[in-house]
């Protein structure tokens, strides 16, 4: 059934395929009507599409029980660029017969990782297996020799839109912030690289509480637990609770371990309730904000649908930013003058130094 997928869907296509239906906002007008706000999904991306007033009466958006979170719809429609991104302009939505559900293969609309989750958490125990330190080692074996959490920890998102917001996302942000402090340990000074790296792979731990997932992974929403606690509160306590297991644990590393987590989004504004005042809880902040950045553009550019040259104001980043691919390489990218920008040679240094 599935014969048309997002990632290949740009400005200008039209639109007959199957999507699940992974989020619907209902908002009001100025004028007090009811309009929608949807997000379809497949495992290649999502796009987000308007239904005003008249669409959602015609389309049935407001009939209680009709095309809900989590349900898969047929869509058909055309994409249009709306400040640089895809935004679906929905003619007709019209839900599955049962015969038509029996043919959905999920694996089509769970968006996941592209790598793959045993291979990172080879990497990540190898990172861990080079620990000299007992207590550390035996605070990761406690979470990671548990098959329940572990097979949470590599199959959870890492968030629920932006960035790494997929099946295995967690495992995979987690990796990259580990690999990424494990190297900044041999680059600098004063760090304690094993307290580093176990904050680093600690930090979002919360995430597996904070965070919901429906039909194997294709739809992640906020618990109510993860609502009114958060993650770092709620990852604060479940790594407390293992600390408190292990015997003679270090008070000042203890306090250390849990300080990274606590900081880790480095503002109160952000949702820190500490902000960072150690080094190593200097560096985890700093790393996390640039892995779900790129994380978070390459979302971004995914979802502009390849034609747009800027997106439209991000919140996250506080800007438009520039999607264009580059063309610098290109052979026919010359200078003001006409001529190949092939780069400055030594000659030219010289001249203008001496």
């Amino acid at each position: 059934m599935k014969n048309q997928y997002l990632k290949d869907i740009n400005i200008g296509s039209i639109v007959d395929s199957v999507f699940i239906l992974a989020k619907k906002t209902i908002k009001k007008t100025k004028n007090g009507q009811d309009f929608c706000v949807l997000s379809f999904q497949d495992n290649s991306g999502s796009i987000e599409g308007i239904a005003w007033p008249e669409a959602c009466q015609s389309l049935g958006l407001l009939k209680k029980g009709s095309f809900e979170e989590g349900d898969f719809v047929k869509v058909q429609g055309s994409v249009s660029d709306y400040k640089g991104s895809r935004q679906l302009d929905i003619s007709r939505l019209m839900p599955l017969s049962k015969e038509e559900k029996k043919l959905i293969a999920n694996d089509d609309f769970v968006r996941s990782s592209k790598r793959d989750a045993g291979q990172m958490f080879e990497e990540l125990q190898i990172i861990i297996s080079s620990f000299k330190n007992s207590y550390i080692v035996q605070l990761l074996e406690s979470f990671f020799s548990d098959p329940g959490f572990k097979k949470d920890f590599c199959f959870w998102p890492a968030a629920v839109q932006y960035h790494h917001a997929y099946v295995g996302g967690l495992l995979e942000h987690t990796l990259s912030m580990a690999k990424t402090c494990d190297y900044l340990a041999g680059c600098y000074e004063n760090i304690d690289r094993e307290l580093l790296i176990t904050g680093a792979i600690l930090h979002d731990i919360g995430k597996i509480t904070e965070y919901g997932i429906e039909r194997n992974g294709a739809i992640i929403k906020i618990t109510d637990e993860g609502k009114l606690l958060g993650h770092i509160t709620i990852g604060y306590g479940i790594v407390l609770g293992r600390v408190k297991l292990i015997k003679g644990f270090p008070k000042d590393l203890k306090e250390r371990l849990l300080h990274i987590i606590l900081a880790h989004h480095g503002h109160k504004e952000f949702g820190s309730p500490k902000r960072p005042k150690t080094l190593e809880a200097f560096i985890v902040y700093h790393v996390d904000h640039m892995d779900a950045d790129i994380g978070g553009f390459n979302y971004i550019l995914e979802n502009s649908g390849s034609n747009a040259q800027w997106s439209e104001y991000l919140r996250n980043f506080e800007r438009s930013v520039y999607l264009k691919p580059p063309n610098y390489l290109d052979k026919n990218d010359t200078d003001d003058e006409g001529q190949i920008n092939t780069g400055t040679n030594n000659a030219q240094i010289k001249d203008v130094l001496f």
